[in-house]
Protein backbone atom coordinates (compact mmCIF):
# COMPACT_ATOMS: atom_id res chain seq x y z
CA UNK A 1 0.00 0.00 0.00
CA UNK A 2 2.90 2.25 0.67
CA UNK A 3 3.69 2.52 -3.06
CA UNK A 4 0.20 3.94 -3.80
CA UNK A 5 0.47 6.36 -1.34
CA UNK A 6 3.72 7.68 -2.79
CA UNK A 7 2.27 7.96 -6.16
CA UNK A 8 -1.21 9.27 -5.46
CA UNK A 9 -1.03 10.73 -1.65
CA UNK A 10 -3.95 9.43 0.49
CA UNK A 11 -6.64 9.39 -2.23
CA UNK A 12 -6.18 5.95 -2.38
CA UNK A 13 -5.07 4.81 0.88
CA UNK A 14 -8.14 5.87 2.37
CA UNK A 15 -10.44 3.76 0.27
CA UNK A 16 -8.39 0.63 0.51
CA UNK A 17 -8.53 1.08 3.95
CA UNK A 18 -11.71 1.59 4.33
CA UNK A 19 -12.45 -1.93 2.21
CA UNK A 20 -10.02 -3.64 4.79
CA UNK A 21 -11.85 -2.13 7.68
CA UNK A 22 -15.04 -3.24 6.55
CA UNK A 23 -13.59 -6.86 5.43
CA UNK A 24 -12.46 -7.02 9.43
CA UNK A 25 -15.73 -6.52 10.49
CA UNK A 26 -17.80 -8.53 8.19
CA UNK A 27 -14.66 -11.74 7.36
CA UNK A 28 -14.73 -15.14 9.69
CA UNK A 29 -11.26 -16.31 9.28
CA UNK A 30 -7.97 -14.46 9.35
CA UNK A 31 -7.48 -16.20 6.03
CA UNK A 32 -11.20 -15.13 4.39
CA UNK A 33 -10.38 -11.56 5.76
CA UNK A 34 -6.56 -11.96 4.21
CA UNK A 35 -7.87 -13.21 0.64
CA UNK A 36 -10.94 -10.80 0.26
CA UNK A 37 -8.09 -7.62 1.09
CA UNK A 38 -5.50 -8.83 -1.62
CA UNK A 39 -8.78 -9.24 -4.06
CA UNK A 40 -10.06 -6.05 -3.29
CA UNK A 41 -6.00 -4.58 -3.74
CA UNK A 42 -5.69 -6.61 -7.14
CA UNK A 43 -9.35 -5.12 -8.39
CA UNK A 44 -8.31 -1.83 -7.88
CA UNK A 45 -4.84 -2.55 -9.33
CA UNK A 46 -6.57 -3.63 -12.37
CA UNK A 47 -8.49 -0.38 -12.21
CA UNK A 48 -5.57 1.91 -12.43
CA UNK A 49 -3.64 -0.20 -15.03
CA UNK A 50 -6.77 0.52 -17.12
CA UNK A 51 -6.17 4.20 -16.41
CA UNK A 52 -2.90 4.05 -17.15
CA UNK A 53 -3.59 2.46 -20.32
CA UNK A 54 -6.87 4.56 -21.35
CA UNK A 55 -4.06 7.67 -20.45
CA UNK A 56 -1.45 6.65 -22.59
CA UNK A 57 -3.35 5.65 -25.51
CA UNK A 58 -5.02 9.73 -25.47
CA UNK A 59 -1.79 10.32 -25.20
CA UNK A 60 -0.91 8.67 -28.37
CA UNK A 61 -3.49 10.00 -30.22
CA UNK A 62 -3.02 13.50 -29.32
CA UNK A 63 0.67 13.08 -30.53
CA UNK A 64 -0.63 11.60 -33.89
CA UNK A 65 -2.79 14.47 -34.14
CA UNK A 66 -0.15 17.01 -33.52
CA UNK A 67 2.64 15.26 -35.66
CA UNK A 68 -0.43 15.49 -38.38
CA UNK A 69 -0.21 18.83 -37.87
CA UNK A 70 3.57 19.99 -38.00
CA UNK A 71 3.38 17.32 -41.12
CA UNK A 72 0.96 19.32 -43.02
CA UNK A 73 2.35 22.13 -45.69
CA UNK A 74 -0.34 24.97 -44.25
CA UNK A 75 1.38 27.93 -42.21
CA UNK A 76 -1.76 28.00 -40.25
CA UNK A 77 -1.86 24.20 -39.00
CA UNK A 78 1.31 24.57 -37.85
CA UNK A 79 1.24 27.47 -35.91
CA UNK A 80 -2.54 27.41 -34.84
CA UNK A 81 -2.05 26.67 -31.14
CA UNK A 82 0.42 29.25 -30.49
CA UNK A 83 -1.22 31.72 -32.33
CA UNK A 84 -4.59 31.10 -29.87
CA UNK A 85 -2.56 31.57 -26.86
CA UNK A 86 -1.75 34.69 -28.20
CA UNK A 87 -5.19 35.67 -28.64
CA UNK A 88 -6.64 34.33 -25.83
CA UNK A 89 -3.36 36.29 -23.69
CA UNK A 90 -4.35 39.56 -26.20
CA UNK A 91 -7.72 39.15 -24.78
CA UNK A 92 -7.08 38.41 -20.99
CA UNK A 93 -4.84 41.67 -21.03
CA UNK A 94 -7.62 43.86 -22.83
CA UNK A 95 -10.42 42.67 -20.27
CA UNK A 96 -8.63 43.05 -17.60
CA UNK A 97 -7.06 46.86 -18.64
CA UNK A 98 -11.06 47.32 -19.70
CA UNK A 99 -12.50 46.60 -16.74
CA UNK A 100 -9.70 48.29 -14.46
CA UNK A 101 -9.18 50.99 -16.04
CA UNK A 102 -11.77 51.82 -18.61
CA UNK A 103 -15.25 50.72 -17.85
CA UNK A 104 -17.59 51.82 -15.42
CA UNK A 105 -18.69 48.98 -12.82
CA UNK A 106 -22.41 48.97 -14.64
CA UNK A 107 -20.96 48.20 -17.73
CA UNK A 108 -17.90 45.85 -16.05
CA UNK A 109 -21.52 43.66 -14.98
CA UNK A 110 -22.24 43.03 -18.10
CA UNK A 111 -19.04 41.53 -18.90
CA UNK A 112 -18.69 39.16 -16.27
CA UNK A 113 -20.23 36.03 -18.70
CA UNK A 114 -17.73 36.84 -20.57
CA UNK A 115 -15.30 37.19 -18.48
CA UNK A 116 -16.02 33.43 -17.45
CA UNK A 117 -15.85 32.28 -20.88
CA UNK A 118 -12.33 33.58 -21.58
CA UNK A 119 -11.19 32.37 -18.03
CA UNK A 120 -12.45 28.78 -19.22
CA UNK A 121 -10.68 28.84 -22.56
CA UNK A 122 -7.57 30.41 -21.05
CA UNK A 123 -7.29 27.34 -18.60
CA UNK A 124 -7.81 25.00 -21.17
CA UNK A 125 -5.66 26.46 -24.03
CA UNK A 126 -2.97 27.03 -21.30
CA UNK A 127 -3.33 23.69 -19.45
CA UNK A 128 -3.34 22.21 -22.96
CA UNK A 129 -0.45 23.62 -24.20
CA UNK A 130 1.85 23.59 -21.50
CA UNK A 131 0.28 20.39 -19.26
CA UNK A 132 0.18 17.99 -22.00
CA UNK A 133 3.93 17.26 -21.70
CA UNK A 134 3.78 17.00 -17.79
CA UNK A 135 1.19 14.72 -17.99
CA UNK A 136 2.86 12.38 -20.28
CA UNK A 137 6.07 12.25 -17.67
CA UNK A 138 3.21 11.69 -14.85
CA UNK A 139 1.80 8.70 -16.77
CA UNK A 140 5.38 7.36 -17.16
CA UNK A 141 5.95 8.19 -13.08
CA UNK A 142 3.17 6.77 -12.70
CA UNK A 143 3.29 3.00 -15.00
CA UNK A 144 7.07 2.64 -13.82
CA UNK A 145 5.83 2.91 -9.97
CA UNK A 146 2.92 0.66 -10.43
CA UNK A 147 5.69 -1.98 -12.48
CA UNK A 148 8.36 -2.02 -9.15
CA UNK A 149 4.95 -2.65 -6.81
CA UNK A 150 3.88 -5.31 -9.10
CA UNK A 151 7.41 -6.96 -8.98
CA UNK A 152 8.09 -6.56 -5.43
CA UNK A 153 4.70 -8.07 -4.26
CA UNK A 154 5.59 -10.69 -6.52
Amino acid sequence: MRILETIFGEGIAKPIEAIGDIIDRTGTTDEEKQRLKNEAAAELHGYWDLLIVRLREFEQELTARHKSDMGSDSWLSKNIRPLTLAFLTVMTVVMAWATIFHLPETKVALLNPWIELLTALDLTAFGFYFGSRGIEKGIQMISTAMNRAKQSSV
